[in-house]
């Protein structure tokens, strides 16, 4: 059980941190670390905190090596897209050539790239460029074409 002592100024910011971080696992750990100095067991926090008492000695342990700054941090690990070498190129292509399908996006970046993904990876790429976004604009005008007046006959044609 690690022992330590937390001063009146990081007790403050563990205090304000555990209910207003907007990371839940940032209020957790801040949690962890107010009940730490309330002089609570590893066990008991654990319980508390609905934490594993591993979690409970791996948050003490990293406040007492490094203060508040690591308990903030997330490092989370996000591996690098292999079409982030691509990306402009890419972009250039689509800005230039809107593709009406993912299937179409898909043949392209193959095409251009050399490299062949899923529909939900393209899809995703897509909207990261900024491209893949639905165009509720164009669907609007549609819908005002068929119930402008004098236009009854392009509605009975769909």
């Amino acid at each position: 059980m690690y022992r330590c002592r937390i001063p009146p100024e990081d007790l403050r910011e563990i205090e304000y941190q555990r209910d207003h971080h907007p990371d839940a696992l940032v209020r957790k750990r801040m949690t962890i670390l107010w009940l730490k100095h309330q002089g609570l067991p590893h066990h008991q926090i654990a319980e508390l905190s609905d934490a594993h008492p591993n979690t409970v000695t791996a948050t003490v342990r990293k406040y007492v090596k490094g203060g508040l700054t690591p308990i903030r941090d997330r490092n989370i690990y996000r591996p690098p897209s292999q079409l982030d070498f691509y990306r402009t190129r890419l972009s250039d292509h689509f800005s230039a050539h809107p593709p009406r399908t993912l299937k179409e996006a898909a043949a392209d970046i193959e095409w251009l790239t050399g490299l062949s993904f899923t529909l939900a990876h393209v899809r995703g790429f897509l909207i990261s460029t900024g491209l893949g976004k639905p165009r509720p604009d164009a669907f609007q005008n549609n819908q005002m074409l068929l119930r402008a007046p004098g236009k009854a006959a392009l509605g009975s044609l769909l």
